[in-house]
């Protein structure tokens, strides 16, 4: 009787995921490098990269965490719970650790005139949900509370509503706090419905599709002005580009829209390389380790800003950013190697930290129902 093969697994994910990083890593190479200053102009070959950039890309793995979460909702409570405050730990780690680095090398000046200072440093914003240390532990923040948002609403409510319901309740956003990333809650749980109910039905995605998508990605993300609900007006900074962490979506239709043509352009140029072994391969690596790659960047765009922000650059080509793009993504693929027991013990500092949680929540409510039955 012939053997049955286990079922091949869908690189697709994982490379557009890889893909993902590796513009967020480029995307914070180019963020420092374009602003007029010091006497120079603006570098506008370089902005308008920004700007299509950051029109789509932290959407993307919204999308991306929803494909590949389509089991969420048939998970017990603690499991789900498990997996979500893990995001959260997580930060709290990294947090840490990055207020720890800053005073050592003299960048956090406040948190080292007294002990208390310090105490407030780490714990302020781990009461708070923001304002960490290091910029991009957002993500992870509004993942946490996304996929628990997702987890509720996506077993209980057909996920096309989701996306919906929560794509219009983004209005609000500019009215609320931002504690615990609350203005990316809604944005990115209607992405993560979105790539959760992309993947129930099964899409076969063309290749071919990935360059309309992504000249319409082109096209689109200059027409943003910033303005929540006003496409002719001018708001905030020039060129005006899409900031999660701060709530600032700019022009909201037009919005989810380039966000959703931008993560289309990846995902079905990911369908066409999972066809290939070779690019298939690296870019699923790269998919598959994105998680320790962006705690990475994330030292590198928190302390190397003010580095790359004094740098005077000369004109630039083409191939001067193809080379700046290698070789900033290879030296974030070799720091990956080289700190990789460093990031293994965090992530299993995060884990233990997020089970004593879930412990100590479960315990606490079967507690509560025991005593009321």
């Amino acid at each position: 009787m012939p053997q049955v093969q286990p079922k091949k697994r869908d690189a697709t994910w994982d490379i557009a995921r890889g893909i993902g990083m590796m513009l967020v890593i480029y995307g914070h190479f180019l963020e420092p490098m374009y602003p007029a200053k010091n006497g120079s102009p603006m570098i506008e070959s370089a902005a308008a990269q920004w700007q299509v950039i950051y029109s789509f890309h932290m959407m993307l793995f919204f999308l991306v965490s929803g494909a590949v979460n389509v089991n969420l909702p048939k998970k017990a409570w603690p499991e789900a719970l498990r997996g979500s405050l893990r995001l959260l730990a997580l930060a709290w780690v990294v947090h840490i650790i990055g207020v720890i680095f800053a005073m050592i090398i003299g960048a956090a000046p406040d948190a080292t005139r007294s002990v208390w200072d310090a105490v407030y440093a780490i714990g302020d914003p781990i009461v708070e949900g923001y304002l960490w240390s290091i910029g991009v532990l957002w993500f992870l923040t509004s993942l946490c509370f996304v996929q628990l948002l997702a987890y509720v609403t996506l077993g209980r409510i057909p996920a096309l509503a989701v996306v919906l319901v929560a794509m219009v309740a983004t209005a609000i956003t500019p009215y609320l706090p931002n504690q615990y990333l609350l203005q990316t809650w809604f944005p990115g749980l209607s992405f993560f419905a979105l790539g959760f109910l992309f993947t129930q039905w099964q899409i076969r995605w063309p290749v071919w599709a990935a360059i309309p998508f992504l000249a319409a990605a082109i096209l689109l993300a200059p027409l943003n002005h910033g303005c929540s609900f006003s496409f002719s007006d001018t708001c905030g900074s020039i060129p005006f580009g899409v900031r999660m962490f701060a709530g600032s979506y700019g022009y909201l239709p037009l919005f989810f829209l380039s966000s959703l043509v931008g993560s289309l352009a990846v995902v079905c140029l990911s369908a066409g390389l999972a066809r290939f072994a070779g690019p298939s391969a690296f870019l699923s690596y790269v998919g598959r380790n994105s998680l320790q790659l962006f705690i990475i960047n994330g030292f590198v765009a928190t302390f190397l800003f003010g580095v790359l922000w004094q740098v005077k650059w000369p004109h630039l080509t083409a191939f001067h950013y193809i080379g700046f793009a290698i070789g900033i993504i290879a030296a974030h693929l070799l720091v990956l190697r080289v700190l990789r027991p460093v990031l293994g013990w965090i992530d299993s500092a995060a884990l233990a930290i997020s089970d004593f949680i879930v412990r100590l929540i479960t315990s606490v409510t079967g507690s509560a129902e025991a005593k009321a039955a």
